[in-house]
This record gives structure tokens, sequence and C-alpha cells, in this order.
């Protein structure tokens, strides 16, 4: 994705100065590019130089980034650079990666102009402002809960206010492919006849009945009709045609209920210019930082940071609360699953609106880091650097290793699970969790052979799946060996001793796997027969370090199945107060996430419309 800024500035006294006089050296007119690492490729600036000395267009390639969040924020700097002939803008909150890349390739190309950097870090500051309105209800976030809870409300006649930290609206809902619903229409019409009380009962089960029964029954008996909502407003889907998770085979709760985006962006895009014309207001760059509380405890509003920096006061009958989890906050999650070895992908929320919720008399019920796959470890030698990850992805075709049910051992070296559950990304996600975090990809050079020879195990597509080329497996290993991701010796006790194992638990792990591989069958974990057919006997042999890898936290304080916000001292609504997406509790149980694809997102939107319509019903009634 490209941003071309075309735009006439007045150059300041200090460009002319330093560009047509005294000696200086002159900047010869023309177009200066770089590329430095983003979050997800590379990120190219172009920027064009006039006769005059200033920058008179911006071009950033940033097609690699996320669109709602790494393109989005590449566009607000190519506009930032042009209007401030200035590399010294400031970043776009939750960009960090993607600003800090386009802003070093910005200085990269404009060094080649021959000019020092600095004349083109006059930074200039604005004055915060600030500044209080008055609104029916306010919405704390523009991911997928938060806009069907705008939705919701703009349809019924309420003024609303959206208020999103992030550039852009969509938030993880973006990111995601669909979202779990049944019988909906697109089931019924291809003769799909699934039944929403045995879901219920299925996800009560799951969850060892400790999660809201009534709450869940409102989400799953609304979640199809939801699906025809937002199709009606502009987001339209279309049932999966097939289940890339290979354990949900044959299921249809599992595997057919996942209702996938036409095209998400295109469908965010058409759900906003719907809002627009209800009258609501999206107000992007601001974070919420608290809510307003009345003496008797009723919630009448909430304060926000604006990007300049001043507060936003926004005074409303009801507060709708979906700024999404603390996912983004790494020292939180670290202390909540007391493991620092996880990977996150997502966007950055800090748990703003679940601090504040709690604050005003909430109870945090059962936030937790969402589970959902595994990742290679990034490098040590890149940790420093821009580089990542999309969940269980990269270019490199080492991910053929990841996304396959080879021999996995815990961090003594001891096996620790059935590794046919790579084809359940949250059961996936489970087991390493189970496993410190952390486990380990065992295999010998003669499976690396083989797999460079496109002679694999049944690979997982889990996810974005594995990469779709092959690879020289060896030399992949070396690099990864190189970046302390990998190690390798020429027996198992080399091995051992390289990774950090415990030699005895590493060699029987690997004698008595290769004994079950002879003899067809898993006496330990019941693998599949199909799965076990590499041993692990010709050297050198090799220990890949993976991790599991969490999408945000989902969970959240506790609701009733309105979605009302409940003072758990009581047990009774907060009043004005209403949670959804990540922020709301209930659900889910625990840290496992039931196997039912799609589900946190349809979680998200349809806990976003009920929580929109009750803070509707609540604000006009306010108003009589």
């Amino acid at each position: 994705m490209k941003k071309n800024v075309l735009a006439a500035f007045v150059v300041p006294a200090m460009f002319a100065f330093l560009f047509t006089g005294c000696g200086s050296k002159t900047v010869k007119a023309g177009t200066y590019s770089a590329a430095e690492k983003g979050y997800g490729g590379e990120v190219t600036v172009s920027l064009t130089i006039d006769t005059s000395g200033k920058i008179s267009k911006a071009d950033i390639d940033a097609s690699h980034e996320t669109p709602s969040v790494g393109q989005a924020a590449a566009l607000k700097l190519a506009d930032a650079i042009v209007s401030g002939q200035s590399v010294a803008v400031d970043s776009i909150s939750g960009a960090s990666i993607t600003s800090k890349a386009v802003l070093a390739a910005a200085s990269a190309a404009l060094e080649k102009t021959g000019v020092p950097v600095a004349v083109w870090q006059n930074k200039k500051t604005k004055k915060a402002q600030n500044e209080e309105v008055s609104v029916d209800v306010v919405v704390a976030g523009a991911g997928g809960s938060g806009t069907a809870a705008a939705l919701a409300c703009a349809s019924t006649g309420e003024k609303v206010l959206i208020l999103e930290k992030l550039p852009t609206y969509g938030g993880n809902s973006r990111l995601a492919s669909g979202f779990f619903a049944v019988n909906s229409s697109l089931q019924r019409a291809k003769g799909m006849h699934l039944s929403e009380d045995v879901a219920i009962n299925r996800l009560l089960q799951f969850n060892q009945y400790l999660s809201n029964g009534p709450l869940t029954r409102a989400i799953v008996y609304k979640a199809a009709d939801t699906v025809d909502w937002l199709s009606g407003y502009g987001m339209t889907f279309h049932l999966q045609e097939k289940t890339t998770q290979f354990a949900h085979e044959g299921d249809a709760y599992e595997a057919f209920c996942y209702h996938k985006y036409d095209n998400s962006t295109e469908g965010f895009d058409r759900l906003y210019d719907n809002l627009k014309k209800m009258g609501a207001e999206l107000r992007t760059d601001t974070t919420m930082t608290d809510l307003i509380q009345n003496k008797d405890g009723s919630i009448s509003g909430l304060t926000a940071k604006k990007k300049d920096g001043g507060t936003l006061t926004v005074h409303a009958k009801s507060v709708v609360i979906a700024t999404g989890g603390f996912g983004g906050n790494t020292d939180r999650v670290k202390k909540e699953m007391n493991t620092p070895y996880l990977n996150f992908i997502g966007m950055p929320s800090m748990g703003e609106g679940l601090d504040a919720m709690v604050k005003a008399g909430a109870k945090s019920w059962d936030a937790t880091p969402l589970l959902h796959g595994c990742q290679f470890a990034k490098s040590e030698v890149a940790q420093e650097s821009t580089e990542e990850h999309l969940a269980g992805y990269s270019d490199s075709a080492l991910t053929w290793l990841l996304q396959s049910p080879l021999l996995w051992v815990d961090g003594t070296g001891s096996r620790f699970v059935n590794e046919d559950v790579v084809y359940d990304t949250a059961f996936w996600g489970n087991a390493a969790y189970a496993a410190g975090g952390r486990y380990f990809i065992i295999v010998d050079q003669a499976t690396l052979d083989r797999y460079t020879k496109g002679d694999t195990l049944r690979l997982s597509y889990c996810g974005p799946g594995p990469s779709k080329e092959g690879g020289d497996m060896t030399a992949l290993a070396a690099q990864a060996i190189s970046g302390k991701t990998a190690w390798k010796g020429n027996s198992i006790a080399e091995l051992a001793q390289a990774a950090g194992f415990e030699k005895d638990d590493l060699t029987e792990s690997v004698s008595r796997y290769n004994e079950m591989v002879k003899q067809g069958k898993d006496t330990d974990f019941n693998k599949s027969a199909v799965s076990l057919k590499y041993d692990i006997t010709r050297g050198p042999f090799y220990a890949f370090d993976c991790r599991a890898v969490f999408l945000g936290t989902i969970g959240g304080v506790k609701v009733d199945e309105h979605l009302r916000v409940l003072d758990i001292t009581t047990y009774k609504p907060i009043p004005g107060l209403f949670a959804a997406g990540t922020c709301a509790g209930g659900y889910y149980t625990g840290k496992g996430y039931p196997p039912f694809e799609g589900l946190a997102c349809g979680f998200a939107w349809t806990s976003g419309r009920i929580a929109g319509e009750s803070a509707a019903a609540y604000a006009a009634a306010e108003k009589q």
C-alpha cells in the first residue's frame, strides 16, 4: 500500500538559509529513497525534494505491514513529514515498530541529499488543548465489539461518540478471519441445521460449567442474527468450505460455524460510512483514561487523552467499554501467566478500560491471555531489531517443521504431549503453555534432508499456515543456530548439553520415541500412526526453540447477559456502565480456549451489539 502526499508549504527561514546562502551545500532536487525493517517486512520511504529544498512528496510503501495498524500509521506519518517539513514527528500510538521504521528510512533517505539530517529534525510542538463534549453514549474502543456497540446505539437515534487509541478502527477483529455463529441463514441455505442448544451445552461443558450460562445463551442465540445484521451495514460473510484445523474435520460445530469475512478492510470501511451517516462521530488517537463516577456510583462519562496531550472529557448518559484487554502489557501478561516464554501478536491494548472499570467497583473476573498457536522463538540476535513474525508463519521454510507433529520435548528434554495437537490452534498453544510456554522440536539430519525434498508429515495450516515454498533445511537450521534459536549435536548427549536439556531425559525420550516409530504405535500419548513416520537415529541432531503465542486477552469484568457491568459486592449493575468483547468476562473460564473456530471474534461482535442495545436503552430512559 502506498501513499503519495502532494502539498505546497512555505520553507522555514532556517531551510532557506541553509540551502541558498553562506556557502552552504544546496540540496539537489530529486527523489531519495531508503528502506528499513518494519513489523512484517521492509518499509520503503521515498521523499521528493523540490528545487526550493522542500519535501514536496512522501511516498511510503508499507504493504507488508498490518493494514489496520502499520499501513494506517504510514499514511499519517507521510502527511506529518510533508506538513511539518520534518522527520522529527511523533510516532503513531500502537504502531511503534512501523513508525520507527518509517522515520529511520526517511532519515536515511534525507542523508542521501548530502545535507545534514539535523536540518529536517526541527520538531514543532503543539500546545495541548483540553476539550469537553456531551453525547448520549460514548463507546471506548473501535474494534469489532466497539463498532457493533456503536452501530446498535446509533441505529436507535442516540448521539454516539466512539474513541479509539489507534490511528484507525478494526482492532483484533479486523485481523481475524470471521466469527462463530450457529444456525445462521448462510448455514441453512447450505442445508445445515445446527442447534444453538447443542452449541451452548458444549461450551458450558468445555468450561466445566464455570462460565456464565445466561450470557453464553444470549451470545449463541444472537450470533446468527448478528451475521445478517452486520451484512446489512456492509460487513459481508461466507462460510468456510473446509477447515485448516485438521483436528476439527468432521465436526460441524468446531469447523463449519466459522463465518468468514468477504473482505474485512472494506467491510469495516462500509460500517464506518454507515455510522457517519447515522451521526456517530469517531475520534482516533484518543486513549481512554478514566470513568466519571457520581456519588451514587453511577457512571456519567469518561476522560481520555488526546494526541496533542490534552484531556477530552466526555459527558454521557451511558458508557460502553470495548478497549480490548491487556495483551500489550507484557509485564502484566508475564505475571498472569507465570512465564516469560510467550510471543505476542495483536493490538497493543494495555488494560486501560479494565482498570478503569475495576476502579469504579467492577470485579476483574477471568481476564487472561488468549493462547493461540506457536512460533519459533525470536532470535537473540534480532531481539533489538524490529523483526516480528505472524503466528506460526515466516518466510522461512522451517515453518514446515514448526507445523508438523514431529517429536516435541519440554525444557528438561522430556516428551510431554501427543504432537498431533498441532492440528488444533488453541490446543497447540495450550500444550506449549503447559510445558512452560516453551518447547523444542527434535529432529535428525535424515529428517531435515527429507523435508528439503518435500517429504513431510501432514503440515498444519492453522492461521496463515506454513511457508508456501520449501528450502534447504540444513542451511536454514544453521541460520537458526547462529541466531540462538536452535542447537546442534553430533550425538543426543551432545545436543542435550548444547541446548541445556537433562541428558538422561532427552536420551530416554528419543530412545522411547524411536521404538514407538518402529512399532507404529504411540504407547505414551496415542499419537496417530501416520505421524510416527520419522525416527531420530542419524545425526547430527537438532533442537528448535518454539514459543506459545497469545493474541491479546479474553475474559474481563463480571457482567450479566445484558452486558451490564456488575458490582460484585452487591451483584447489581453499576448504572450507566456496559462492557463488551475482551473487556467482558464470563464466556470463557481459565486459560483454555474452546475449540470452536471464530469464537472470540463472534463474542466480540455479538457482545458489542448487545451492550450497545442495552446502553442505548439506558440512555433513552435517562433522558425521559
